[in-house]
């Protein structure tokens, strides 16, 4: 079987083309995929939070739980009595 030459000056120079505009294009798009993924575990660490913030959220949650506690503490309410439905 026979191979044709190959010219590997060309074949460089082309996949040297090539690389030029694929490596900025990829690394904006990991950039612009990676952003809100750092965004998030910065987020869930509370460092990007405001202490304001912080203490609006923990008073939110204090509320919920006691009104939790107060609805656990009461007795299961009865239902009203059935109305008849008069055609």
């Amino acid at each position: 079987m026979e191979t044709l030459p190959i010219n590997l000056t060309e074949t460089v120079t082309a996949v040297m083309a090539m690389l030029i505009v694929l490596i900025p294009v990829l690394g904006l798009v990991i950039r612009m995929a990676a952003k809100p993924v750092v965004e998030a575990l910065l987020a869930t660490k509370g460092e990007g939070a405001r202490p304001a913030d912080l203490s609006a959220l923990r008073m939110r949650v204090e509320a919920l739980e006691r009104e939790v506690q107060e609805l656990s503490g009461q007795r299961q309410r009865a239902l009203p009595a059935p109305v008849p439905l008069h055609r």
